[in-house]
């Protein structure tokens, strides 16, 4: 069932476009779920990409390797930890911002 589905001709470029928007959504304004949903997309994208997937850039074993397409996966997984970063960067500021507020430390 699952592989009849991804053979339709529409789930490569609904693919890229959903990888495309939440990579730039997570990008404008870093939210967990952001970043959770571009990695899950990457996972699918590395799935659905065969039929694209272009020059072999290098092989592991003679039927296994790393494509052009592929590298669209590793772009999503870098935005998505990128933007967990900024997450707890945010986190971490927001916590010492109220702190130099109130004049309290944390307590040790």
């Amino acid at each position: 069932m699952l592989h009849t589905l991804l053979d339709a001709p529409v789930v490569i470029p609904l693919t890229l476009l959903a990888v495309a928007v939440c990579a730039l959504g997570a990008l404008w304004r870093p939210r967990v779920d952001a970043a959770l949903v571009l990695g899950l997309l990457a996972a699918i994208w590395s799935r659905v990409n065969q039929p694209v997937e272009g020059r072999i850039l290098h092989s592991w074993t003679l039927d296994r390797g790393f494509t052009e397409a592929d590298l669209l996966s590793v772009a999503a997984v870098l935005v998505a930890v990128l933007t967990l970063g900024r997450c707890a960067w945010r986190l971490v500021r927001r916590g010492t911002d109220r702190e130099e507020r109130t004049g309290t430390s944390p307590a040790r």
